[in-house]
C-alpha cells in the first residue's frame, strides 16, 4: 500500500477515534477538513494512477472517486446536520460524537474496499461497512430506524452469507492451481482462470452477484434500500447510495473479470441482464407512485444500479464505459440530492412529498440544487448522469442485444415521469406562509454547490486521466478497449 493509500485510510480512521473522545465542537471542522483532504488525496491518487504512478490499478482509482466525492461534501454537510437532526429532542453532545465518529468510520471502511484485491479481505471489509451502517441508522433512535437497522442487518448479512460462499467456491476452484493453502489475490485467481473449474467459477459469479447484488440494491435483493435510506440520517442515506453501491459493484466486477477470462463473457452478460432489468422495472413504476422523498431517492439508486447492470449486460465497450461512469456520475448526483433533500425535509418538518410544496422558494439555493439533482437523476442534459445514460444506450443499440436497448430506454423514461413530477410538485409555486424562508447554513450550502460543480462537470466533460481510467478498467473486466 502507497503513502497516498494508507493516508486515504488513516484520515477517516483517527478521525473516527478523534471524534468519540473530542467534543463535537472540534469533531465538526476535523470532519469538514477530513473529507475534504480525503477527497483532494483521492483525486491526487487517481491522476498518479491514469499516469501508471500509483502502483494501483485503474479500477481501484475509479471506484475511490465516489469515496472522495461524497465523504468530501458530506463531511461540510454533517457540519450543519448534527447540529439540527437526530432525535426528536435537542441532539445531546453524546449523539453528536457517536454520530461524528461513526460517519468517519464508514468513510474509513468505504475506502478501504477499493484498494483492496484479496478476495477474502474484500468480504470482510464489505462485511464493515454493514455494521457500522445498521449503527448509523440506529443512531436516529425511531422505532422506523430500529426496523430499519434490523432489516438491513439481516438482509445484507443473508446476502453476504451468500457472497462468502462465491468467496469460497472460488478458492476451491483454485486449489488444484494454487494449492491449497494459497492466498486469494485477484491477480493470481486472473492469471489462473483458464486452468480453473469452468463449473465452479460460473457458480462462484453467481453467488457472488446475488451476495454482493444484495449491497449494491439490485432487485430482487434489493428489499432492505428503501427503509435503511428511508430512516437513516442523511449523512448515511447520502454514502450508502453514494459509495456503498459502488463499493459492492467494484466487488462484483473483480468476479466479473475472473469469471469472464475463465469461461467467456456471454454468462455473466445474460446474469447481468437479468438483475439489471429486474431493478430498472421494480424502480421506475414504484417511483410512479412514491409518497416519501428520502424513499423516493433510494428506489431511484436501485433504478440506476440497474442502468449500471445492463451496462455490463450489454458488454459493448461503450456500454461498459458508460456504465462504470454512471457508478460516478450516480454517486455525485444521488449525494447531492440527499443532502438537498435533508434540508428541505428539516425546514418542512416532514418527508412526505404532499407536505412540501415552493421548496425553492423557501431555500432558495438548497431548492434550487435539490431541483437541478431530481433532473440530473432523471436523466436529464447536461448533467453527469445523462453523458452516461446515453452511453450505455448507445453502446447497447450497437451491440447484439440492442432489442434489450428499447426496453432499457422505455423503463427509463418511465423513471424519468416519475421523478421530474415529484421534483416538480415539491419545488414549484410559493412557500406555505407556515414555512420560514432563506438559508441558514453557508457550510451546508457550500457542500451542496460543490457536489453540484461535480454533477455539471460530468455532463459538460469527462477529464483525460478519468477516460484513462475508465479504459483501463473496462479491459480489467474482461471488454477491449
Amino acid at each position: 500500500m502507497s503513502h497516498l493509500q494508507a493516508w486515504i485510510i488513516a484520515i477517516p480512521g483517527a478521525l473516527a477515534v478523534l471524534s468519540l473522545l473530542l467534543p463535537s465542537r472540534i469533531g465538526r471542522p476535523l470532519t469538514a477538513v477530513g473529507g475534504l483532504a480525503t477527497g483532494i488525496l483521492i483525486v491526487v491518487l487517481a491522476l498518479a494512477t491514469a499516469k501508471g504512478q500509483s502502483g494501483l490499478d485503474a479500477l481501484s482509482a475509479l471506484f475511490l472517486l465516489p469515496v472522495g466525492i461524497v465523504y468530501g461534501t458530506v463531511g461540510l454537510y454533517t457540519s450543519w446536520y448534527v447540529e439540527v437532526q437526530g432525535v426528536k429532542e435537542a441532539p445531546s453532545a453524546r449523539y453528536r460524537r457517536r454520530f461524528l465518529a461513526l460517519t468517519n468510520a464508514f468513510a474509513c471502511a468505504e475506502a478501504l474496499v477499493p484498494v483492496l484485491t484479496n478476495m477474502a479481505g474484500l468480504w470482510v471489509a464489505v462485511e464493515a461497512t454493514t455494521v457500522i451502517a445498521a449503527l448509523l441508522v440506529r443512531l436516529e433512535g425511531t422505532d422506523a430506524a430500529l426496523e430499519a437497522a434490523w432489516k438491513y442487518i439481516l438482509i445484507a448479512s443473508c446476502g453476504l452469507a451468500i457472497g462468502l460462499v462465491g468467496v469460497l467456491l472460488l478458492y476451491a476452484s483454485a486449489t488444484t492451481v494454487l494449492g491449497f493453502h494459497h492466498v486469494p489475490e485477484w491477480q493470481a485467481y486472473l492469471a489462473a482462470a483458464k486452468r480453473l473449474d469452468p463449473d465452479a467459477v460460473r457458480l462462484a459469479f453467481v453467488f457472488a452477484l446475488i451476495g454482493f447484488g444484495t449491497k449494491m440494491g439490485l432487485a430482487p435483493m434489493h428489499t432492505w434500500l428503501p427503509d435503511a435510506h428511508g430512516a437513516g440520517p442523511t449523512p448515511t442515506s447520502a454514502m450508502l447510495s453514494g459509495i456503498l453501491l459502488s463499493d459492492a459493484l467494484y466487488v462484483i466486477l473483480r468476479f466479473t473479470a475472473i469469471t469472464t477470462a475463465a469461461v467467456g463473457s456471454h454468462f455473466v452478460h445474460t446474469f447481468f441482464f437479468i438483475v439489471g432489468l429486474l431493478s430498472l422495472a421494480l424502480a421506475a413504476f414504484v417511483l410512479l407512485q412514491q409518497r416519501d422523498l428520502k424513499r423516493m431517492l433510494a428506489y431511484s439508486s436501485i433504478e440506476h444500479m440497474g442502468v449500471v447492470a445492463s451496462g455490463l449486460g450489454f458488454g459493448a465497450p461503450l456500454a461498459v464505459a458508460g456504465a462504470l461512469l454512471h457508478a460516478i456520475t450516480h454517486a455525485s448526483a444521488k449525494s447531492l440530492a440527499f443532502q438537498a433533500a435533508g434540508r428541505i425535509a428539516h425546514r418542512y418538518d416532514t418527508r412526505e412529498i404532499a407536505g412540501i410544496r415552493g421548496a425553492m422558494s423557501a431555500l432558495p439555493y438548497s431548492g434550487t440544487l435539490f431541483a437541478l439533482a431530481g433532473l440530473a437523476l432523471a436523466g436529464a442534459p447536461p448533467f453527469g448522469p445523462f453523458r452516461s445514460e446515453l452511453m450505455v444506450l448507445a453502446g447497447g443499440f450497437s451491440s447484439p442485444s440492442w432489442g434489450l436497448a428499447f426496453a432499457v430506454l422505455g423503463l427509463l423514461v418511465i423513471a424519468f415521469a416519475g421523478l421530474l413530477r415529484w421534483v416538480t410538485q415539491m419545488c414549484g409555486g410559493e412557500r406555505p406562509a407556515s414555512v420560514a424562508g432563506g438559508e441558514d447554513s453557508p457550510v451546508a450550502v457550500t457542500a451542496l454547490v460543490l457536489g453540484f460543480l461535480v454533477v455539471l462537470g460530468l455532463g459538460l466533460i469527462v477529464p483525460q486521466p478519468l477516460a484513462v481510467l475508465i479504459e483501463r478498467s473496462a479491459a480489467i473486466v474482461g471488454v477491449a478497449p
